[in-house]
This record gives structure tokens, C-alpha cells and sequence, in this order.
């Protein structure tokens, strides 16, 4: 009786097993500590950088999904979402649209962004090793928002309270890449992807690295926690999308911290 139960038992592990490399489902969710650095021009208004809006190093929410399935011909699916956003005081006078706001004027910079990555895995864990190689479509959406003291650029000089709001969207391919080791016997993997994409004079460079560890781990569910670093570019010429009229290049980088579930 016993040496049936037995083989019972490792059927029913061998059929979870086999369950589980045909459809894996990944989903993940923590906080990213975000310093934002760079310059913007409106057209031709004179440049501002990141220091003079008076922003501090801010947390903001990301979210996301892996499902890799077992049909070869069918690539694997990654969606991201990253919320980017920035509020603080300019400590001195920046010009933008029309407007030349005085020291003091309350600004909100952002870009929000939904990414869906479709992959194939070169390696699956051969040898411990991961590789993924797909496109990332980015969708971008670009806010910016002042309010405060000013004057109309061209105008006679009178102070007055003035408001600008700026709301661009961009969608771009990514090139990307994905390498895993997993450490064996520790529960502890070592993660790095890469996401670019250069157009004309415009780029966009996304990269992180993170340690992963397994806190849970019973079939079919996994528990662990993710810590990591990560470091974006978006470098933008107003010239090469007509929608757009601000030349930005802003760099946004800082470690995040999370909590991931596998089945």
C-alpha cells in the first residue's frame, strides 16, 4: 500500500511539474525611488534643467505580468506600467510655451508609461541561465503642468499668475533583451534586461538589474521579494515628431523595491 501511495504522490508531483513548464505566470509589484535629472527647451526659449523645478527624490508604484506558454511559435508576454511623476517649487526663473515664470512657481513633471513586451526564450534555464530577446512597445504619455507668477514673453512686463499645461503621448519600438542566472540551491536569481531604441536624434534607454529571492516556495505557488536598480534616458528632438515642441533630454534612475508571486 504503501509503495502505491508512494507512486501516487510522485505522479501527481511529476503532473504538477509538467503543468507548470507549460504555462508559467509571473506578477510583481513594489516602489521605485526616482531621481529625475536632465534639461528641457521649449522651441526656442531659453533651457531649464531638473535642479531649478526644485524636485526632490520622489517614490512611485510599478506593476508587472510575465506569462510564457508552451507554444514555440507564439512569443511569450511581458506587460509593465511605471508611473513616473515629479511636483515641487522652482528656485528661479524658467521659461516655457509663452510664459516666464518667476522664482517660486509650482510645476508637476511626468511620464506615465505601459510597456508590452513580446519575447522568445533563447535559453530556459539551461545551465541556470535565462536568455529572452524581443520588442518592447512603449507607450509614453509626457505632462507637463506650472503655475505661478509671470509674464508673457513679447508683452509688456506685467506680473500676473500664469498657468501652462503640456500633455504629449509617444509610441516607440524597443529592442529588448533579458539575462537570468539562478543560483542554485539558494533560492537567489540575478536578473538584468535592456530596453532601446534610437530614431533620428531621439533615443529612449530603460535598463535594470535586480536580486530576486524565493521566500516560499511550494508547488505550484512561489513567494519572493525583488530589489534592484534602475536607470532610464528619454532624449527627445522636437524635429522628429511633429507632435512635439520641447527638446528634452531627462534621465530618471534610482532602486526599487518589490514583492513577485510565480505559479
Amino acid at each position: 500500500m504503501s509503495k502505491i501511495l508512494s507512486g501516487m504522490l510522485l505522479a501527481g508531483l511529476l503532473g504538477v511539474s509538467a503543468q507548470a513548464d507549460l504555462l508559467r505566470v509571473e506578477v510583481g509589484a513594489g516602489v521605485w525611488q526616482q531621481d529625475l535629472d536632465g534639461t528641457v527647451e521649449y522651441k526656442n526659449r531659453i533651457p531649464f534643467n531638473a535642479d531649478q523645478l526644485g524636485y526632490d527624490e520622489e517614490n512611485q508604484p510599478y506593476v508587472w505580468l510575465n506569462i510564457k506558454h508552451p507554444v514555440p511559435i507564439l512569443p511569450n508576454l511581458r506587460l509593465e506600467y511605471t508611473d513616473v511623476e515629479f511636483s515641487g517649487i522652482t528656485n528661479s526663473d524658467i521659461q516655457y510655451d509663452n510664459v516666464q515664470f518667476n522664482q517660486g512657481a509650482l510645476s508637476t513633471t511626468s511620464m506615465e508609461q505601459f510597456d508590452a513586451v513580446l519575447y522568445y526564450n533563447i535559453l530556459d534555464n539551461t545551465a541556470w541561465t535565462t536568455i529572452d530577446l524581443g520588442i518592447d512597445v512603449k507607450y509614453m504619455d509626457f505632462k507637463f503642468d506650472a503655475l505661478g507668477e509671470g509674464q508673457i514673453i513679447g508683452f509688456p512686463l506685467t506680473t500676473t499668475t500664469q498657468t501652462v499645461s503640456e500633455d504629449e503621448s509617444l509610441v516607440l519600438p524597443l529592442a529588448y533583451g533579458r539575462v537570468r542566472v539562478d543560483l542554485p540551491f539558494v533560492d537567489v536569481g540575478l536578473e538584468g534586461d535592456v530596453k532601446y531604441v534610437k530614431y533620428k536624434d531621439s533615443s529612449v534607454t530603460d535598463y535594470r538589474i535586480k536580486l530576486d529571492y524565493t521566500l516560499v516556495d511550494v508547488l505550484p505557488v512561489d513567494v519572493g521579494l525583488e530589489a534592484g536598480y534602475r536607470f532610464e534616458n528619454v532624449t527627445i528632438e522636437e524635429d522628429d515628431f511633429s507632435s512635439f515642441d520641447v527638446d528634452a533630454d531627462l534621465d530618471v534612475d534610482g532602486f526599487f523595491f518589490g514583492a513577485m508571486v510565480r505559479f
